[in-house]
């Protein structure tokens, strides 16, 4: 059975360990710089629909933890899927994919949003043209995603445009373009690396697929709490379950919705195996999972995903 399931990047219980992940999702600088620069008008953007959840996390005070993450992408499964993520974790099979992010974020999924019309700009002497005109390139709330900030700044000129706009895939895949190239640092067991994106998203995903881990990290506000992002509500639970798909409006009540679907997807017949056993109930807390031995190559790596190690995370 074990040659019919995708294998581990790491073997159990010998994941490398690293004393400092430079974390650019940096939540609080940027939020500090902009209180410092530009209080009014952040006020006014606190409060947008798209972005009010993003500040609440950062109002709530959840930590980040990059012990929690680093843990996650050492127990990381090779696929050949390019939009989808697989990790172990107490020997059951989880999954982060585009439908797990937004059911954490609640970013804008629709990958059929024409993007021309988003390209072009002009100033109007508001809060985005002001971030978009500095040039010291110290701050852009954009960091968060990417380093390009004028074709992403130059969206929110139009809050109309912000709202069509698909920022869960674009920071989606943005994450998922760093863990795939940091497999290869942690595969020379490097003692360091950069992870970009917005890596609390993936937190927040293991804190609820694993409530254990979010009673660990945080604070659950309410425990009733569906059909929103799950980001303003980070958790923690007494019960020790473990949910392989969550989705805005619950745990396992969706496995894949059509909507999430890309024209680009590959299949992997060994997944098809993997979701199959977990439809059945399978009981993996015995099963040994097996290790990649070969070279990862990721299908959707990008070779130029943008490093900044002006952030970074200790872990003693």
């Amino acid at each position: 059975m074990s040659e019919d399931l995708p294998k581990r990047l790491f073997k159990e219980d010998e994941e490398p360990r690293v004393t400092q992940i430079n974390n650019n999702c940096r939540i609080d600088y940027i939020i500090r710089k902009f209180q410092a620069w530009l209080p009014k008008e952040l006020d006014v953007v606190k409060k947008d629909l798209v972005f009010h959840h993003i500040f609440k996390l950062h109002e709530n005070g959840l930590g980040y933890s990059a012990r929690v993450i680093h843990s996650f992408l050492c127990r990381e499964l090779v696929t050949y899927l390019q939009h989808e993520l697989w990790f172990v974790f107490a020997r059951r099979p989880l999954r982060f994919s585009l439908q797990e992010f937004h059911a954490v974020t609640g970013f804008e999924y629709d990958i059929h949003i024409s993007l021309e019309e988003f390209k072009e700009w002009k100033y109007d002497g508001g809060f985005w043209s002001k971030v978009l005109r500095r040039k010291d390139g110290t701050i852009t709330l954009f960091n968060l995603w990417t380093k390009d900030k004028e074709a992403y700044i130059a969206v929110v000129m139009n809050l109309d445009r912000v709202r069509r706009y698909p920022w869960g895939v674009a920071a989606y895949d943005l994450l998922c373009k760093s863990i795939a190239k940091n497999r290869s640092q942690l595969k020379e067991k490097t003692t360091s690396y950069v992870l970009d994106g917005f890596s609390y998203a993936l937190q927040i995903w293991a804190m609820e697929a694993v409530p254990k881990i979010g009673k660990l990290c945080g604070k659950k506000l309410d425990k009733g709490f569906k059909d929103g992002p799950r980001c303003i509500n980070w958790m923690g639970a007494a019960k020790d379950d473990i949910y392989p798909y969550i989705s805005w409006t619950g745990n396992y009540d969706v496995v894949k919705a059509q909507s999430f679907h890309r024209d680009d997807d590959v299949e992997d017949d060994r997944i098809k195996v993997l979701m199959e056993m977990i439809k059945k109930g399978h009981d993996f807390s015995e099963h040994v999972w097996e290790t990649e031995e070969n070279e990862v190559i990721s299908l959707s790596l990008d070779d130029e995903s943008a490093v900044n190690d002006e952030a970074s995370i200790k872990e003693g």
